[in-house]
């Protein structure tokens, strides 16, 4: 059987059995998984206008776009297992 990460069954009471759930629905966690990757595309695609180096709030708006993706990215990582 698949797993699933290890961060989803972590303190819950019936890890198996939401483990199974989980595997069920892979194809909803798919498609979230997608839209997610699009997300990330287009935060890195915003990045690069030239628009945003001729603002003052460059850097600040920088951090944000690198703390948005990162956090985007951790959640891609649980879902990966839709990916296999």
């Amino acid at each position: 059987m698949r797993k699933i990460n290890s961060k989803w069954i972590a303190g819950v009471e019936n890890p198996e059995e939401f483990q199974t759930k989980m595997l069920e629905q892979k194809e909803l966690f798919k498609r979230f998984y997608e839209l997610l990757d699009q997300k990330v595309k287009a935060n890195d695609k915003s990045q690069l206008k030239k628009d945003n180096y001729e603002s003052s709030n460059w850097a600040y708006r920088q951090a944000d776009s690198v703390g948005y993706n990162r956090c985007l990215e951790e959640i891609k990582a649980l879902l990966k297992y839709t990916q296999e």
